[in-house]
């Protein structure tokens, strides 16, 4: 336990409670047209977005009562979300916990679990709540871990359940497998149903999202998830409103407070870092406590309840991009150097610019014209006597087309307007 953050939590928890509804972004979000009615620093920003490029952020984001302050890169792009995962599967807990379906003092051999390694009956002590607290004490083989994690991972049998906080794969991949088997429903679908279309994300699919199964380790797969960063935003949003969206509960303040925002274990690696229900939670200092999710390259949706802002950060680890601990820090205390005062009255809102819309239209290249348009969220070419192409975001104005495998590159005109001519290389 966070013992020394105890006072900083529980004023937390206060002022969360108190905190009124921001207003929810509608079928697309809506931005701040000046920075300074909402408080902020044009200039700051800037120079936030300046190091946000430097370090190799894809896309980042800063919501300040339920409105955009800036969003930077590729923000419809679905990145990877890798680690994100598990605080998406804990949010779908809560509804089953909320409903009274899930027990999560239920024990492993109360459910009958069982893998391709066999449990002992110690291991089968193990409550689902010890396995969303990474406190199972089952040291198994699983799938989807990395090599610092099958190093860090104690021996069998060294700690018994609940004892010991070790940041574990078997223990979140059985998670999904225990969620599954008490709604009979698929993940995925569970997580449409129950927060992604509710929320309103405009880039979910089912088609991005998958299981990985590595048999010989485990019969409980991973399940990884493609999100974009405004999807993300949206997630973070829901919790920031205690589980509220559009005047409806669909997940109780209560599993909010329960599962991101009190700490069952401390990260002996991190001074000031805890772990709740596969959320971590931060104290900086003595201000701008938050929690967060947090996956593979530093992708991150982090709540700051007592400031009402989410912040998003991905990073393009489809091409092995990464940005570090350190770095997002830094690009946070910019960002929160930014904040110079309080919001007006009447903050002039506008929509948020659809990044994608700048490349539509015809274009011309190697003696073609490609008519650009947009289907589903994503970017298709057509050209007389070739058909039509999906195209796939590979780059800053560069994209890969489907099936022909070219790359179309964009200019970049004066002011970021995009050029009427493209470039084709094979």
């Amino acid at each position: 336990m966070l013992k020394k953050n105890h006072f900083y939590w529980a004023l937390c928890l206060l002022l969360f409670t108190g905190i009124l509804n921001a207003q929810n972004p509608g079928e697309s979000w809506m931005q701040y047209a000046i920075p300074e009615e909402a408080g902020w620093s044009s200039e700051k920003l800037e120079k936030a977005r300046l190091f946000a490029d430097s370090i190799g952020s894809a896309a980042f984001m800063v919501i300040y009562d339920g409105k955009v302050v800036v969003s930077w890169g590729e923000i419809e792009r679905r990145f990877m979300c890798h680690s994100v995962r598990k605080s998406l599967l804990s949010a779908l807990y809560g509804v089953y916990v909320d409903k009274g379906i899930i027990d999560l003092d239920k024990s492993l051999s109360e459910l009958g679990i069982e893998d391709t390694h066999q449990l002992t009956e110690i291991e089968k002590q193990a409550s689902i709540r010890n396995l969303l607290q990474a406190r199972s004490g089952v040291y198994h083989p699983a799938a989807y871990e990395t090599e610092a994690m099958k190093r860090a991972r104690p021996a069998r049998g060294s700690h018994p359940p609940g004892t010991f906080w070790y940041y574990n794969n078997w223990d979140f991949n059985t998670s999904c497998h225990i969620l599954m088997k008490h709604s009979g429903k698929d993940f995925f679908r569970d997580f449409k149903d129950h927060i992604a279309d509710p929320i309103g994300m405009e880039d979910f699919r089912l088609e991005d999202c998958y299981y990985h199964l590595e048999a010989e380790n485990s019969q409980f797969p991973a399940y990884p998830f493609r999100l974009s960063a405004r999807d993300m935003a949206r997630f973070g949003q829901f919790f920031l409103q205690k589980g509220q969206w559009n005047g409806r509960q669909i997940i109780s303040e209560s599993w909010i407070r329960e599962s991101a925002m009190t700490s069952y274990s401390e990260n002996v690696r991190r001074e000031g870092q805890g772990y709740s229900y596969m959320w971590w939670m931060h104290l900086y200092g003595k201000e701008h406590l938050n929690y967060s999710a947090q996956g593979v390259g530093n992708q991150a949706i982090i709540v700051y309840p007592e400031d009402n802002i989410v912040i998003i950060n991905r990073t393009n680890t489809f091409v092995g991009d990464r940005v570090s601990g350190n770095n997002l820090r830094k690009l946070t205390k910019m960002i929160f150097a930014a904040k110079t005062g309080e919001i007006s009255s009447s903050p002039r809102i506008i929509p948020l610019a659809n990044q994608l819309d700048k490349y539509l239209g015809q274009f011309k290249a190697g003696g073609r014209t490609y008519q650009i348009t947009k289907v589903n969220g994503r970017l298709k070419a057509y050209s007389e006597g070739r058909g039509d192409f999906y195209l796939i975001p590979a780059g800053k104005h560069r994209f890969v087309m489907e099936d022909s495998h070219q790359v179309l590159q964009f200019e970049a005109g004066e002011y970021g307007v995009i050029k009427p001519e493209i470039k084709i290389e094979l």
